[in-house]
């Protein structure tokens, strides 16, 4: 690698200043694009700036959820904008997380970042589950038959297999899971972070003692019933050692001499 020159760290240190101090001609020296960009930042500082590009643009009958769209229905769809439906739902679904985690929408602190950005997730996922919904309830069935090849006479084989969504709808609940788990959400996971204390620390002192005094009862009648045994069966070996004893007479080998 070559050196830099002074012009090129003289350049590099005033992207960097620049940066640091949101100067956008770190980035770009059109007019319209910092134009762009402040209109952008703006909008990223908006309650609902990190879903600006979630809802879909209204197509009128062209879109594909347009069979259960009350609004084409109704001859009220707003075509080229963003589709009304979803920003309500997205609109509902925030303040309903933002109340459950008690975050305030209007006025968000900087530790509430990450909870932010996982709502975000979870409310990403639900329009998703909605767009699926809005889809089965034009195909219906869960099941279709998928063409996996043709017979000599040109007729189609078919196999019949769940609808794809159903399978994407799981993933979606899944992710959605995943998410109320890592913000300790699910009742399940409440549960497990509490602690039930219902004795007090001289009341949960005596009942460690008496335990303790219940187990050295216990060992003591062990120890005794181990004692017991032992002097049985010792007891019992005398008395067969004794009474299979052949009791013979010495032989005195000077009589029979």
């Amino acid at each position: 690698m070559g050196k830099r020159g002074p012009k090129t760290e003289a350049g590099l240190a005033a992207v960097s200043e620049a940066a640091k101090k949101w100067d956008h001609s770190a980035w770009t020296r059109n007019p319209k694009a910092v134009e762009a960009i402040e209109i952008a930042r703006r909008l990223r500082k908006t309650k609902h700036g990190l879903y600006a590009s979630v809802p879909i643009i209204c197509k009128g009958q062209g879109c594909p959820y347009a069979h259960s769209c009350p609004l084409v229905e109704m001859d009220k769809a707003p075509y080229g904008e963003k589709c009304p439906i979803e920003i309500a739902a997205l609109e509902d679904l925030f303040h309903r997380y933002c109340e459950h985690f008690g975050i305030d929408p209007d006025n968000p602190k900087p530790s509430d970042t990450v909870d932010l950005m996982m709502i975000k997730d979870l409310v990403d996922a639900d329009i998703a589950l909605l767009r699926c919904d809005n889809k089965m309830a034009w195909d219906a069935d869960y099941i279709i038959h998928n063409t996996v090849g043709m017979t000599e006479e040109g007729e189609r084989i078919t196999k019949q297999e769940l609808h794809p969504l159903t399978e994407y709808k799981e993933k979606l609940i899944a992710r959605k899971n995943k998410t109320f788990q890592l913000l300790n959400s699910t009742r399940k996971d409440k549960e497990g972070m509490k602690l039930t204390v219902t004795h007090d620390p001289s009341e949960r002192a005596a009942e460690m003692l008496k335990v303790l005094q219940d187990m050295k009862e216990i060992e003591a009648t062990e120890e005794e019933r181990k004692q017991k045994y032992l002097d049985r069966s010792s007891s019992m070996m005398k008395e067969t050692v004794t009474k299979d004893t052949i009791e013979v007479e010495p032989i005195d080998y000077s009589e029979e001499e």
